[in-house]
């Protein structure tokens, strides 16, 4: 005859709970023991990589501020260049012997009678009056300030 075999009796619901969550933990604190030594790597590569990055920015830093201030300094000799040369031109087209060679090719001479020519003065305006008042406000004045 065949025997029947006797089932175990069912584990009670809370100890089952208590194991999963203890299985659970285990796997999870196995896990974090692996990654550890890679964490580890990570923030002592960053450690290093850091402090590197930072000086290699700063110092290509300082690199680009001493060529923009080499490139000014070139730009303020020329620009001083071209100035005094502009300045000697200027100062040869108005050199009074050429002046007077070229009005001597022009036939210009001096006058003979001096004029005196009279300009009337300006008259007054009168102060605008009524709404016109309001629009001086905002109308530039004849120095140019308001």
């Amino acid at each position: 005859m065949i025997a029947q075999r006797v089932a175990a009796p069912a584990p009670e619901p809370r100890r089952l709970e208590r194991v999963r969550h203890a299985t659970k933990r285990r796997t999870r604190r196995t896990r974090l023991r692996l990654q550890r030594p890679v964490f580890a790597v990570l923030i002592l590569a960053l450690a290093l990589l850091g402090p590197l990055l930072a000086y290699v920015t700063l110092t290509s830093n300082v690199t680009s501020l001493s060529f923009a201030l080499l490139r000014a300094d070139h730009e303020r000799t020329m620009i001083a260049n071209e100035t005094q040369r502009q300045g000697d031109k200027i100062a040869a087209l108005q050199s009074p012997e050429r002046l007077a060679a070229l009005a001597a090719k022009l036939r210009m001479h001096d006058p003979h009678v001096y004029s005196v020519v009279r300009i009337p003065e300006p008259k007054a305006q009168s102060r605008p009056t009524g709404l016109a008042f309001f629009g001086t406000w905002f109308a530039p004045t004849e120095s140019g300030t308001k």
